[in-house]
């Protein structure tokens, strides 16, 4: 398999490369981590054995078996800084690899860095979305963060954040989620992100079930109506005051 990798034909190079990654073992990690640091002709090869690394660090979380994550994220880290090129295209695999790994606070943090506007546009957007993509994992804190996060992205009015937001929020398993997306819906006046962020309203509450979907979002509903009570309280409060 591996005298693949030397063939001629960049389509042959990347389905070794898919292989490699299924098999998922150390030796398949150092094949493609070879690739990665020695580059390939092909952008796709190359982003395709980053992407793969995400698959295998992700298969062995919870093993003794190399690689650790710290090794994994310090590599991709290293892509991420090194791999500037033609769309994006290895880069991005790096945040898809990232996004694989998704009980790593360590794999949320690097991605959330590259949400930020000042990031290339095409590897913001991938980030963007792969947040969707790692949050099913998460800790409840780590959510809270990346719900946050899409939150202020929503506000953005560039067609492509908002349907990148819209995309990463339909694949999560969270009534926020939904409440989100409603905003989007009620907020945005291009029709086509109102159409897909209601479409992704329908996909987060097929992720979740209709039963939870709904005891969530009566959460969500208590806990809004407590912080409404609360800031009431303390306009009231203010207000005694003033009169004093």
């Amino acid at each position: 398999m591996v005298t693949g990798l030397n063939d001629e034909d960049a389509r042959v190079r990347r389905a070794v490369v898919e292989a490699l990654t299924q098999i998922k073992t150390n030796k398949s990690y150092q094949q493609l981590k070879s690739i990665v640091k020695n580059g390939d002709a092909s952008y796709y090869v190359e982003a395709a054995a980053v992407s793969g690394i995400g698959d295998i660090a992700a298969a062995n979380a919870n093993s003794d078996r190399k690689p650790t994550e710290e090794k994994v994220i310090k590599l991709l880290k290293w892509v991420l800084a090194e791999k500037r090129g033609w769309n994006e295209v290895v880069r991005s695999g790096a945040i898809s690899a990232l996004s694989k790994m998704k009980t790593s606070e360590a794999a949320l943090n690097q991605i959330l860095k590259y949400t930020v506007i000042g990031v290339s546009q095409t590897l913001r957007l991938s980030a963007i979305r792969s947040l969707g993509t790692i949050s099913t994992a998460q800790s409840p804190v780590n959510l809270e963060r990346i719900l946050q996060r899409l939150t202020e992205l929503s506000r953005e009015n560039f067609f492509l954040t908002q349907m990148s937001v819209v995309a990463a929020l339909s694949q999560m398993e969270t009534a926020t989620a939904i409440s989100i997306l409603q905003s989007i819906v009620d907020q945005t006046t291009d029709g086509r992100v109102r159409r897909r962020a209601e479409e992704a309203v329908q996909r987060v509450q097929k992720n979740i079930g209709s039963d939870k979907a709904l005891k969530q979002l009566r959460q969500e509903f208590d806990k809004i109506k407590k912080e409404n009570q609360e800031l009431k309280s303390r306009l009231e409060n203010l207000e005694a005051k003033a009169k004093e």
